[in-house]
């Protein structure tokens, strides 16, 4: 199977990300069916680390997998959604996968579920067949089967939605994690946090460590109450990490530390107060992974933090002037992404802003409000796409001036024209207005 026939398999199985209404109901019976005739690779996985949140899960995991591999520790780790190209859904050692890895163990897997075209990508069902699967699940299937194949020492695995019925939950992790639970996905979810909390407590194990970021008092006390009934070890991270001396700058945000690890001066090239948190969180899993592993040092993490690079995530993309890209989606990152501009820029900015249905856009926006001069309001291409219309009044109701523009790139073009090259222009709403926005960064400067 080439690449390109993979990706139309893959194009071939149901999206819920990209379905304009969204899922409500989730089982795993297909997805543990599928993982079962695969031979069950999720359970051959070495020190698994499972990662859910709804604020700051995709840097966690990328701060442990960058520690880990600076410690010379080979590194798997899973992510979704991608940015650019699927690829970046399974990594090893720190690469994405290549083109003809991904399609053999997209091709041994294919066989065993339905799709909508599968005869017209070479592939026949199979008497076994475990039924229709998401392209998630997938996915997921995928990095466990490779990870199974290539066992790296650590599987870093970012949850997709939620936790107690997410197909990464179907793996043994040896710790589990918690970021900061917010307001999101409040259809499948829940509509307070904790509910939310308590959909993402399924991650846990008994007997197994539980690291828990810093919380609500809702969602910290749900997740108590949950490792208590589930028998599992909370770790809070601010019992393992204190933090002191923050600085930020152009080339990102730095910071004294005590850790289990030991105390030092932390570097991260990210933008944002929220990273410090994060980085406290991956420290914390990192501590307790150094317990039974000696290669697992402070001096070798803290050189891996000063390297790590995280998409899409107040992503520098260009200095004149400055275009920062990000996926700022829900009230949570939307604070977070005001404190970054306030801390790192200090100054108003043109704001290229694109949603999905279903979020809580006034709710997102309302914090940065204060540092927007002019909103450029766009659609990304997907069915979930919310009007521009609807983007117009509710920028309109906390009194920002805005422009719809229509399309990713009208509204870059529009932006920096009317940046002037100098007021910087930062680009938020959601991974599908980040990931069309950097291909177009990209493409213009002929990456």
């Amino acid at each position: 199977m080439t690449y390109r026939e993979a990706l139309g398999f893959l194009d071939s199985l149901v999206d819920y990300e990209k379905q304009a209404k969204q899922r409500t109901a989730f089982k795993l019976d297909n997805i543990r069916r599928l993982l079962g005739q695969a031979g069950k690779p999720q359970q051959r996985l070495d020190n698994v680390v499972l990662v859910a949140g709804t604020k700051g899960k995709g840097s966690v995991c990328h701060m442990v997998e960058s520690g880990l591999r600076a410690s010379g520790i080979r590194t798997g780790m899973f992510l979704s959604p991608h940015v650019n190209t699927v690829r970046e859904r399974i990594q090893l050692d720190g690469r994405l996968v290549s083109k003809a890895v991904f399609s053999r163990s997209l091709e041994r897997l294919a066989p065993l579920v339905w799709s909508r075209s599968g005869q017209g990508h070479g592939v026949r069902r199979s008497r076994g067949h475990c039924g229709q699967v998401s392209y998630f699940e997938f996915t997921t299937a995928m990095a466990f089967e490779l990870f199974a194949r290539s066992r790296p020492d650590y599987s870093v695995v970012e949850v997709g939605l939620g936790g107690r019925l997410d197909a990464t939950n179907l793996s043994e992790p040896a710790v589990s994690v918690i970021t900061r639970i917010g307001l999101d996905h409040l259809g499948v979810l829940g509509n307070t946090v904790r509910k939310i909390a308590r959909e993402k407590s399924g991650i846990m194990r008994a007997g197994r460590p539980v690291v828990v970021g810093q919380q609500v008092p809702a969602a910290a006390a749900e997740l108590r109450r949950r490792a208590r009934e589930a028998g599992a070890s909370l770790v809070p991270v601010q019992e393992r990490t204190r933090v002191w001396n923050v600085g930020f700058s152009s080339s990102g945000v730095d910071f004294s530390v005590l850790s289990e690890m030991g105390a030092g001066r932390i570097s991260l090239p990210l933008w944002g107060r929220h990273q410090v948190e994060n980085c406290s969180t991956a420290l914390a899993v990192l501590g307790l992974l150094a317990r039974t592993d000696s290669r697992i040092r402070f001096d070798r993490v803290a050189a891996g933090l000063a390297e790590v690079a995280v998409p899409a995530r107040c992503q520098v993309v260009r200095h004149e002037p400055p275009v920062i890209v990000d996926s700022c989606h829900n009230p949570d990152s939307g604070r977070a992404l005001a404190d970054a501009i306030a801390s790192h820029l200090g100054r108003k900015v043109v704001l290229v802003y694109g949603s999905l249905l279903g979020k809580l856009v006034s709710r997102t926006i309302a914090p940065l409000a204060p540092w927007v001069d002019r909103a450029v309001l766009v659609s990304p291409d997907s069915p979930r796409a919310e009007a521009p219309e609807k983007l117009r009044r509710a920028f309109s109701r906390i009194g920002v001036p805005c422009i719809v523009a229509g399309s990713v790139k009208n509204g870059l073009d529009v932006a920096l024209q009317l940046s002037g090259r100098e007021i910087p222009v930062v680009v938020a709403g959601s991974f599908y207005v980040a990931g069309e926005a950097l291909a177009c960064l990209h493409a213009a400067r002929g990456d």
